[in-house]
């Protein structure tokens, strides 16, 4: 069962499934910056992380005695927090299975193949050799 992520979807994340960890820095007073980190298939062009930056939301501090700066708080964005939340759970959700039966036979084909074409480069340049 895959898990709905529509906060996700929305900044643009279309495999969910693929996302292997994520951090959160809070840069600057009014800045969180998202990273999500990929583990993305042998080959694959799309980027192994992605960064998002969220505006945090101002919100005046109570009380007359505060002036300039300290009159201002700055809260997580509401986005951001519903992000975090998806992500958590797509933690959570029991989708870290390291790997199936079938990705590690597949795997194993690859390196064959891989191997047997170093093999036979290999075999023609000592062929050339003399």
């Amino acid at each position: 069962m895959t898990m709905k992520t529509p906060n996700l979807t929305e900044m643009g994340v279309r495999n969910p499934e693929q996302i292997a960890s994520y951090t959160v820095v809070h840069t600057l007073e009014d800045m969180d910056v998202l990273t999500i980190h990929y583990r993305r298939p042998k080959g694959s062009f799309l980027p192994k992380r992605r960064k998002y930056e969220f505006r945090r939301v101002s919100r005046p501090m109570p009380g007359p005695e505060l002036k300039g700066k300290a009159a201002i708080r700055y809260d997580i964005s509401p986005i951001l927090a519903r992000a975090i939340t998806e992500l958590d759970a797509l933690s959570a959700d029991g989708k870290r299975v390291a790997a199936t039966k079938e990705d590690l036979q597949r795997e194993i084909a690859e390196l064959q193949a891989d191997f047997n074409q170093r093999l036979a480069h290999l075999s023609k340049s000592i062929d050339g050799l003399g």
